[in-house]
């Protein structure tokens, strides 16, 4: 099995920046470095695959069936390259800024960004949409790259709440301001489909900082936005 190739511009060492940060701030993922590490190694991920067949064989599939037979290699193959991608911080997408050269001095607003995430307890999906807000300083971000930064750190088994301060984290130091406000609606497939089986129930978090903390109208204003996200 080889690394499907990403046609998405990556920046490795922006990654490891941010890892760190992550890290620095007790908000990292529980990531086994090293084992990341072998996704490049064939023989490693073939193994994987091995390992996945006797799983899916224990609980009672019969791998000969036709449908079956490739299914421990398309979920490696899954797992590495698409739901579980920002586990990888050499995945970490290229960021393009700008000098904030016209002065722009209000918030930015994206509303609509796809969640696509994996509960980290159960493995099951996580879906919703993000609203992120900035006031920029020096630096204005490429609006793509806002899309990219949160579907890398949803990209991984992933606790919400910890996923909206990883974005919100990253965003400040990337963009060099606290002017940042990130809000995360999501319906979460174990509360849909075990136990309770809630299917409508969303939950919301919501991380501000600088004047989307300190000043209450745009605070007001943001959490109107975040009340209203709809899925």
């Amino acid at each position: 099995m080889k690394i499907k190739a990403n046609t998405n511009a990556k920046d490795c060492l922006l990654g490891t920046q941010i890892q760190q940060l992550l890290i620095d701030n007790e908000v990292e993922n529980p990531i086994l470095t090293n084992n990341v590490a072998q996704w490049e190694n064939e023989e490693y991920l073939k193994n994987l695959s091995i390992q996945f067949a006797e799983f899916l064989c224990r609980i009672g599939l019969d791998l000969s069936d036709p449908s079956l037979k490739k299914t421990p290699h398309r979920a490696v193959d899954f797992f590495i390259n698409e739901a579980f991608y920002g586990l990888n911080y050499k995945n970490f997408p290229k960021i393009t800024t700008n000098p904030n050269t016209y002065k722009y001095s209000t918030p930015l607003i994206s509303t609509g960004i796809t969640v696509n995430s994996v509960c980290e307890h159960h493995l099951v999906a996580i879906f919703g949409k993000a609203i992120i807000a900035y006031i920029p300083v020096q630096k204005i971000i490429g609006l793509s790259k806002i899309n990219r930064i949160v579907d890398f750190f949803a990209k991984r088994p992933q606790v919400q709440e910890r996923m909206t301060r990883q974005i919100f984290i990253s965003l400040q130091q990337i963009l060099e301001t606290p002017n940042i406000a990130v809000a995360i609606n999501a319906r979460h497939s174990c509360i849909a489909i075990r136990e309770v089986k809630n299917l409508e129930t969303e939950n919301l978090t919501i991380e501000c900082g600088g004047q989307f903390l300190t000043d209450e109208t745009l605070k007001n204003n943001f959490y109107q936005l975040a009340f209203h996200i709809k899925l």
